[in-house]
């Protein structure tokens, strides 16, 4: 039999496909009633997807994935209430699509032009995020925590950001590479920093994603961006968060509006004396806070010192430092000592001969106070970052026999 499905708001005339939309309107839709005719069922939950895309200057113009536009597809092929907001990061407001397929008159449309229908609705989507561009302060925790105020029906957030936030709660220019993702949560969920998560479903896609004057992250600082933006998800109560590290086109942003660049640890070598070249590593390149495993992607720094090692047949020197800012001088210098041999180890891995490697030993804090990680009574994570490092040594090649 047919089946008409209609939501009456009093006082409303039908809508178009996209129109802004507040929470208290989203509650008034999904409150509204709902007339049935016909023998079909009544249909499910509606299906809610919010897309919140920062939009920044320093960042690529906000782009649907595969696998994003894939998700708003299979919402609007499996549910009669099936709708994405797309949010303003300026306002806050959002602009709803209706993602299921309907004819003129309004019914779901089940017929031959279905799937058109379908593509057109995701394509609407993508025709809203192309008018975005900021003019705020990237400030990504405030955003989502706005986000998910535009309906009062949970469902999936979909994140479209690099993640670089430079203001607000968590702010990575103060946080730095070597936090700990689940400490750092935690403190801001103590502070009432982090957005209420609970019953929705996150994906964050495009992560470290870069445009404009942003640099882009090295793989290491990309591991810890992602650990940093799934922790702050797991802790504001959402189940599941995910990440889509898809890639996607990065067309120029649109946004006018400068953003502070977020800087990431520098790698510097330079030659000592005969001919000897020393490598020194910010720790927060090689590991995760309070760990002695290499990241993901040391070997971008590693393995062309292993290759002028071996191939040179150079002695190498390993020294770790830690920062003062946290643990007993004990702690810190077997920390620093796990780490250097942790360097060892790789460079072994990636073909230096063990008996190339003169030392690979720790010195903690070195005799840093306490007080040099703070600057006007306050702690400085950019000046601890600095302190902790692992420097690696290659002396001279020996001179050819005559």
């Amino acid at each position: 039999m047919a089946t008409t499905v209609s939501y009456l708001r009093k006082g409303t005339k039908p809508a178009p496909a996209a129109r802004l939309v507040t929470g208290a309107a989203v509650a008034a839709l999904l409150s509204g009633t709902v007339l049935l005719t016909g023998c079909q069922q009544p249909p499910g939950d509606p299906k809610i997807i919010v897309v919140a895309a920062s939009a920044t200057a320093n960042e690529p113009a906000p782009v649907l994935s595969g696998p994003d536009r894939a998700m708003l597809r299979t919402a609007g092929s499996t549910s009669t209430r099936a709708a994405a907001f797309v949010v303003d990061p300026n306002t806050g407001q959002a602009r709803e699509v209706s993602l299921t397929p309907r004819r003129a008159d309004g019914e779901v449309d089940y017929g031959p032009d279905r799937n058109s229908e379908l593509a057109a609705n995701v394509n609407r989507v993508q025709e809203l995020l192309n008018t975005l561009a900021a003019s705020k302060p990237f400030d990504l925790l405030t955003m989502i925590a706005q986000a998910v105020l535009v309906t009062t029906h949970p469902g999936t957030l979909l994140v479209l950001s690099s993640g670089l936030s430079t203001a607000g709660g968590f702010d990575l220019r103060q946080v730095g590479w070597g936090a700990d993702p689940r400490t750092a949560a935690a403190s801001l969920s103590r502070q009432g920093l982090l957005p209420r998560l609970t019953r929705w479903k996150v994906v964050f896609s495009g992560l470290a994603d870069t445009s404009g004057r942003q640099p882009a992250p090295p793989v290491s600082q990309r591991t810890i961006l992602t650990r940093y933006w799934l922790a702050l998800c797991h802790a504001a109560g959402a189940a599941p968060c995910s990440v889509d590290t898809v890639t996607r086109p990065d067309p120029p942003s649109r946004s006018t509006t400068p953003v502070p660049v977020v800087r990431f640890p520098r790698v510097i070598s330079y030659r000592g004396p005969h001919g000897g070249q020393t490598t020194n590593v910010p720790a927060d390149a090689f590991f995760a806070f309070n760990s002695a495993r290499l990241l993901p992607g040391a070997d971008i720094i590693l393995g062309p010192i292993a290759t002028k090692a071996r191939d040179q047949h150079r002695e190498v020197t390993i020294i770790g430092y830690a920062s003062p800012d946290g643990g007993s001088g004990t702690y810190n210098l077997a920390l620093s000592a796990k780490r250097a041999r942790a360097v060892r180890a790789r460079l072994i891995s990636l073909g230096v001969p063990a008996s190339l490697i003169g030392k690979a030993i720790g010195l903690g804090t070195a005799g840093q106070p306490r007080s040099a990680c703070y600057r006007h009574g306050h702690l400085d994570e950019v000046i601890c970052a600095r302190l902790r490092h692992v420097v690696i040594t290659l002396l001279s090649a020996p001179a050819a026999a005559p």
